[in-house]
């Protein structure tokens, strides 16, 4: 009985959303809003591209709702985040760069490109290659 109430305990800190972010995918990766039009996702070092798209496609396809076909546009690259103290975040809209508010409109050297785009459908497959394919 010990045990099942300690893997309860853990259970339930591992789906934890009120935490430090407002958005967690079943991998770990975590999205914030920044505006109406833009939200940040924030992930841990290593396989950061990967996690960027899953977390993006993640979080406008159950948090915002948006369809498979929907175009998911990188309108702030890689760098320290604006909602959480991390040096690797991006941010995302399903409005193209210009168009969203609040979007930083920075160029980064690494990760995705300003203005990159992908739809909801195809990023959410990065959730499936690597670290997060157990997880649907």
């Amino acid at each position: 009985m010990k045990r099942l109430s300690i893997f309860l305990i853990f259970g339930l800190v591992a789906c934890d959303t009120t935490g430090e972010g407002g958005f967690i995918t079943s991998g770990g990766i975590r999205a914030n809003p920044v505006s109406a039009d833009t939200f940040e996702v924030y992930v841990r070092p290593g396989n950061e591209i990967n996690q960027f798209w899953c977390g993006g496609g993640e979080y406008a396809s159950r948090e915002l709702g948006a369809p498979s076909n929907a175009r998911l546009y990188v309108v702030g690259g890689a760098g320290s985040g604006f909602t959480v103290n991390s040096p690797n975040t991006i941010q995302f809209s399903l409005l193209p760069p210009g168009q969203a508010s609040g979007a930083s409109g920075r160029v980064a050297t690494w990760g995705p490109d300003l203005g990159e785009e992908e739809f909801v459908g195809d990023a959410r497959r990065y959730c499936w290659e690597g670290f997060d394919r157990f997880f649907p």
